[in-house]
């Protein structure tokens, strides 16, 4: 055995699984030893690098399995029907909160257009449960467009004491009870356009829809209860039964997966980062999205095609 045969069996096993190996190697050694040229001591950096970035390529494909493919499209539903709740829980805290005085016409309208800010979301989820993940995102986007619309004309959702701007957030008296820059509104429903569009089908796949259906239930009763006893309750009990369902996900491959791909859609959730403006959030999140969804949805392809057989041409011929 030659050293450069030496130093081309030795990339083989640093980068190729074995069981490729076994079936493939000497063929791939033969290749490769073909194309040397006389004298030549050391691999290439080509063929280094051919035989480096396949070596990667099989790894990947074999990692990837069906595992992300079903993460990615339970995640796609997840998104709208976290956003869902969300909205439902604001309308319950507010109505909460509304209901301690005396309940005003205007305190009624800003109820309404609560509700009014939750049906989109609704739509958004029954298409994606539908495997109508085109639709979905439509909706999504759609809808994205409109809040971008309200934000620049925020005199169109204002009464005399109490005013809604953008994706639902209420001002009581002047006062933001929540606040949003225009670009951070815009997010949520844009990234959830993005996602049902990356996802082959979504829907809620593993979960199951009774299991799916029963944790929404819950999380919006637990809302509802925080609420009567007292306003300010209305959200921790969605956050508690959120971060129970994150652990509990935390046990199998596909909701493990399904957490990084929701990434994203956790940082606008908590607001970006602590004490940056709305333009360094924007920007943080939009480019952690991009990373997030743009690796998820490459490994997605990659396990669609599965480990294919072997060249039998020199790695960059």
């Amino acid at each position: 055995m030659t050293f450069l045969e030496r130093r081309y069996r030795r990339l083989l096993a640093q980068w190729y699984p074995a069981e490729h190996r076994t079936l493939h190697e000497e063929e791939m050694i033969a290749v490769l030893m073909a194309g040397a040229v006389p004298g030549q001591a050391r691999p290439g950096v080509r063929d280094t690098f051919d035989l480096v970035r396949g070596g990667l390529a099989i790894r990947v494909r074999r990692g990837a399995g069906p595992h992300w493919r079903e993460a990615v499209n339970v995640a796609a539903l997840l998104a709208p029907v976290a956003l869902l709740v969300t909205a439902l829980a604001r309308v319950v805290t507010y109505g909460a909160l509304a209901w301690q005085g005396p309940f005003v016409e205007d305190e009624l309208r800003q109820l309404v257009e609560l509700v009014s800010y939750a049906l989109p979301y609704g739509l958004v989820v029954w298409l994606a449960w539908r495997g109508r993940g085109g639709a979905a995102a439509a909706c999504a986007w759609a809808y994205a467009l409109v809040i971008a619309w309200m934000a620049a004309q925020p005199d169109l959702a204002r009464s005399s004491t109490y005013y809604v701007m953008t994706d639902g957030v209420v001002l009581v008296g002047g006062t933001p009870a929540g606040f949003g820059d225009p670009a951070m509104s815009v997010l949520p429903p844009s990234l959830c356009g993005v996602m049902l569009l990356l996802a082959p089908s979504p829907g809620p796949g593993v979960l199951g829809s009774r299991r799916l259906l029963g944790w929404m239930g819950v999380t919006f009763g637990g809302s509802v209860v925080g609420a009567v006893i007292s306003h300010p309750w209305g959200y921790p009990p969605m956050w508690a039964l959120g971060m129970a369902a994150a652990a509990m996900a935390l046990r199998s491959p596909v909701g493990r997966r399904a957490l990084v791909v929701l990434l994203p859609m956790a940082g606008v959730y908590v607001g970006g980062l602590p004490g940056a403006g709305y333009v360094v959030n924007a920007a943080t999140l939009g480019g952690l999205t991009a990373v997030v969804l743009g690796v998820t949805s490459w490994l997605v392809r990659a396990a669609g095609k599965g480990t294919g057989g072997t060249p039998t041409s020199p790695p960059g011929g």
